[in-house]
C-alpha cells in the first residue's frame, strides 16, 4: 500500500449565485482569516463557501457547507467564527464523490446544533449541483494542489503466484461476495444521498413558508393598523358631529331668545305707534329670516361635509376590511399549498402520516389531508367517526371522565361513576353520561310527560 495514500490537503472553495466564484488553498483562506488579504468582491455580504479535503487522488473525501460574513472592507467580520474543521471531524457519511462515501457537514445535517445557522444546503438540482461543480474543479487541479511523490514500492514481490494458486470455483465466490457488497454499498450511497436531497429540499421549503408567514403578518398587521386608524378617523368626525348638533340647538336657543325679545318689546310699544310697531315686526321679521337662513345654511353646509367625510371612511372601511379578508383567505392558501408542496414528495417517496386519535385508534394521514387535521384535528376524525364535532366532543370528555352529569336537587353535577362507551359512535348524550339514577328519573319524566 501507498505510504502517502493518506495524505489530503485542505481547501476551500467560495460559491456565488449557485456557481464557483473562487477558489482557496487553505494557507489563501488562513490569510483572509487573519485580516491580511481582503475579498473586495465580498465586501458587506455574506458568502457561502466550503470547506474541502482532498486526497492525492484529486478525490473529494469531506466537506463543509457554512457562511462567511464579511465587513465593508472585504474582511471578515471580527465576531465570525465557525469551527469548520471541528464539525468535518464529526460530520456523518455523505454522497461517494469518487473516493467513497465523504463526511459531509451542512444545514440539513449538522453535527453541532449550535452552528446549525452558520451551515447552508448544498444545491442538488440538475445543472447546478454543487457536489457535480466542485467534484469537476477538483478533478482539473485549478487550486494546483501539489501532493508529495508517493513511496516507491518494494520490488520483487510475486503476487502471481497466489492467484495461480485459488481455485476457479473459490475465486468465483470472491468476485460475487466483490460484486454483491460493491452493489449493496452503491445502494446505501444512492439511498443516503436521497435522503440528504429530500432534507434539503424540505428546509428550502420551510424557510421559503417561513418567510410566506412572515410577509402575510406584516401586511396583514399593516391593514390591521390602517382600519384601526380609520376606526379613530369615523369616531372623531362623529365626534365633531355630535358638537356641530349642539352648535345648531345652541343658535337655535339664541335665534328663540332674540324672538322673545323683540316679542316683549313689541308687547311694550304704545298702542297708538301702531306705524311704528309695524316698522320694528317688519324690521324684526327680516332680521329674524335673515339670521335663521344664514345659520341654517352654515349649520347645514357643515353637516353635509360630515355625513360625506363619514360616509368615505365607511366605503374605505368596508373595502379595508374586504381586502384583509382577502389577505387571510389566501393566507390559508398558501400555507394549504405550502403544506401540499412538502407532503406530496415524501408521499410519492413511500413515507406515510399516522395519527393516533381517540375513538379511531391508528389511521393513515392522506398528504391531501395534513393541512384540513392541523386546522382542526378534532372535526377531522369526527368527520371519519362519521359524527359531528358536538358530538364527537362529549364522547371525547365522557371518554377522559366517565361520570355522570346530570345536574342534582342542588344544581351541582352527579360525578357519580359510568361505564365508559369505547366507542363514539355508540355514545348517546343524557343516556351515556348518566347513572343508573338519573337515567330512571329521566324515564319517569318522559313517562309522565307522554
Amino acid at each position: 500500500m501507498d505510504s502517502n495514500s493518506g495524505t489530503e490537503l485542505e481547501a476551500v472553495i467560495v460559491f456565488a449565485d449557485g456557481r464557483i466564484d473562487r477558489q482557496l488553498q487553505y494557507p489563501e483562506f488562513e490569510a483572509v482569516m487573519d485580516g491580511f488579504v481582503p475579498m473586495q468582491e465580498f465586501a458587506g455580504c455574506r458568502a457561502q463557501a466550503v470547506y474541502v479535503r482532498i486526497n492525492a487522488h484529486l478525490r473529494i473525501t469531506t466537506c463543509v457547507f457554512f457562511y462567511v460574513d464579511f465587513d465593508p472592507k472585504g474582511l471578515i467580520v471580527k465576531r465570525w467564527n465557525v469551527p469548520f474543521q471541528q464539525l468535518a471531524n464529526a460530520a456523518s457519511r455523505g454522497p461517494d464523490l469518487g473516493a467513497g462515501p465523504i463526511a459531509l457537514a451542512c444545514y440539513s445535517q449538522c453535527p453541532i446544533a449550535w452552528q446549525k445557522n452558520n451551515l447552508w444546503d448544498p444545491i442538488m438540482e440538475p445543472g447546478r449541483n454543487s457536489f457535480v461543480l466542485m467534484k469537476k474543479a477538483v478533478a482539473n487541479n485549478t487550486l494546483g494542489l501539489i501532493f508529495p511523490e508517493p513511496d516507491p514500492e518494494p520490488e520483487g514481490l510475486n503476487t502471481g503466484g497466489m492467484a495461480t494458486e485459488l481455485a476457479a470455483s473459490e475465486l468465483k465466490a470472491a468476485l460475487e461476495r466483490e460484486y454483491a457488497q460493491a452493489m449493496r454499498t452503491r445502494l446505501a450511497h444512492t439511498l443516503k444521498e436521497q435522503r440528504l436531497h429530500i432534507n434539503t429540499v424540505r428546509s428550502r421549503m420551510n424557510l421559503k413558508i417561513d418567510e410566506l408567514k412572515r410577509d402575510h403578518q406584516e401586511r396583514i398587521a399593516e391593514y390591521q393598523q390602517a382600519l384601526e386608524t380609520q376606526s379613530q378617523n369615523i369616531s372623531r368626525l362623529e365626534n365633531d358631529n355630535t358638537q356641530l348638533q349642539q352648535q345648531l340647538a345652541m343658535q337655535e336657543s339664541r335665534l328663540n331668545g332674540l324672538r322673545e325679545y323683540y316679542q316683549h318689546k313689541l308687547n311694550s310699544a304704545q298702542l297708538d305707534e301702531a306705524s311704528q310697531v309695524r316698522e320694528l315686526e317688519a324690521e324684526f321679521d327680516k332680521r329674524l329670516e335673515t339670521a335663521l337662513n344664514e345659520a341654517r345654511e352654515e349649520l347645514q353646509e357643515r353637516l353635509d361635509m360630515r355625513e360625506i367625510e363619514l360616509y368615505y371612511r365607511q366605503q374605505q372601511e368596508a373595502a379595508v376590511r374586504e381586502e384583509l379578508e382577502l389577505l387571510r383567505t389566501e393566507h390559508e392558501n398558501l400555507l394549504e399549498q405550502g403544506a401540499t408542496q412538502i407532503m406530496t414528495p415524501l408521499q410519492k417517496a413511500g413515507i406515510s402520516f399516522v395519527v393516533f386519535a381517540p375513538g379511531v385508534g391508528q389511521t393513515t394521514l392522506p398528504a391531501a389531508s395534513v393541512a384540513e387535521y392541523v386546522a382542526n384535528p378534532e372535526a377531522y376524525i369526527a368527520k371519519l367517526c362519521g359524527l359531528t364535532e358536538h358530538h364527537y366532543r362529549l364522547w371525547l370528555d365522557h371518554s377522559k371522565s366517565p361520570y355522570c352529569t346530570a345536574n342534582n336537587s342542588d344544581g351541582e353535577e352527579c360525578g357519580v361513576g359510568v361505564t365508559r362507551v369505547p366507542q363514539p359512535s355508540d355514545f348517546h348524550d343524557g343516556e351515556s353520561n348518566r347513572c343508573a339514577e338519573h337515567r330512571s328519573i329521566k324515564s319517569t319524566l318522559s313517562l309522565q310527560r307522554g
